[in-house]
């Protein structure tokens, strides 16, 4: 099935992109970013998650197929710009260009994202999604913006840091639960109890990335930059006294010379992070977001067979 849907989702971006009319250097930095990110060799994460929301309720391939390829190029675009303002994940095509020029990549896949839709027969269904789209930018926008100020101050607060979360990467999987359902014709109540379901997901791996890349000091950049990730701004919260004064200098030492945070330094960091409860931490608010994620989809009216499919979503987030 699979293969299916993602020969069927390849034809139509190769169909938009022709018709576009783009030059070949942009048509290469497409085709070159497309599913680069995706680790485990899976393609068109944001897509599937499309159809396969559509599908929960009843709905055809064929019919949310439109809303599945712009949250494709609607996704990808955030995620460009999201890697620009963080100079974050170097080892991605979009990363090696001049930031002029992936800006303007960027901003070329929102502009497609808004051509798929335009495929919709229905207007007001078109009109519903292309609603969707633009409040999920601008919601997005808004929590990318604030994440990026709080990498400016010194403390922010756990709920700080989940009401941007659900804004920037709640809203983004929300967005693709709330299109595949729309399209497939699903009630209002039901389009809600999709996009809770993916706010959930989104959340929860967020909660995941932010405690992997926090652990892989050598190679990813959230404490060099101070990014208020999860375990960062839990040890914000929870340390007290000397050991908050030796963890507040570390971040001093990173802003203004990383090349002065050593070997010591890293294993001090490591082993405050499994010692004052910040892996567990983190594990535990992941599996509270899980359970949050199929809890919504035990509720919902819908067939069981549907129902497991988007709950094997929730159990391939790992």
């Amino acid at each position: 099935m699979n293969l299916q849907q993602n020969q069927a989702i390849s034809r139509e971006i190769n169909k938009i992109l022709t018709r576009a009319q783009l030059s070949p250097e942009m048509l290469r930095m497409i085709n070159t970013s497309l599913n680069a990110d995706n680790k485990n060799g899976e393609l068109f994460k944001w897509a599937h998650l499309t159809l396969l929301s559509c599908d929960c309720v009843g709905g055809l391939d064929e019919v949310g197929l439109p809303g599945a390829i712009a949250m494709e190029f609607f996704a990808l675009a955030a995620d460009i710009f999201d890697d620009i303002q963080d100079q974050d994940n170097d080892n991605l095509p979009w990363r090696k260009l001049p930031n002029a020029n992936a800006i303007n990549l960027a901003t070329c896949l929102l502009m497609l994202g808004y051509e798929a839709i335009s495929s919709i027969p229905d207007n007001r269904l078109f009109r519903e999604v292309s609603q969707i789209l633009t409040r999920t930018g601008v919601i997005s926008s808004d929590g990318q913006s604030q994440e990026f100020l709080y990498d400016r101050i010194e403390k922010v607060s756990l709920e700080q840091y989940f009401e941007v979360v659900k804004r920037k990467s709640g809203s983004l999987t929300a967005c693709a639960c709330k299109i595949g359902a729309t399209l497939g014709g699903a009630s209002e109540v039901l389009v809600d109890h999709l996009a809770l379901f993916g706010t959930n997901l989104g959340i929860m791996s967020k909660i995941r990335n932010d405690l992997n890349d926090f652990l892989s000091f050598e190679k990813k950049k959230d404490f060099v930059y101070n990014r208020k990730t999860l375990p960062y701004v839990y040890l914000l919260t929870i340390l007290k006294g000397d050991e908050a004064e030796r963890f507040k200098e570390l971040t001093r030492i990173q802003r203004r010379n990383s090349q002065g945070f050593g070997k010591e330094e890293l294993e001090y960091l490591k082993q405050l992070t499994y010692n004052e409860g910040a892996v567990h931490y983190c594990t535990v608010m992941y599996e509270i977001f899980r359970q949050k994620s199929r809890d919504v989809i035990m509720a919902i009216p819908i067939l069981e067979k549907r129902k497991e499919k988007m709950i094997k979503i929730v159990e391939e987030i790992i």
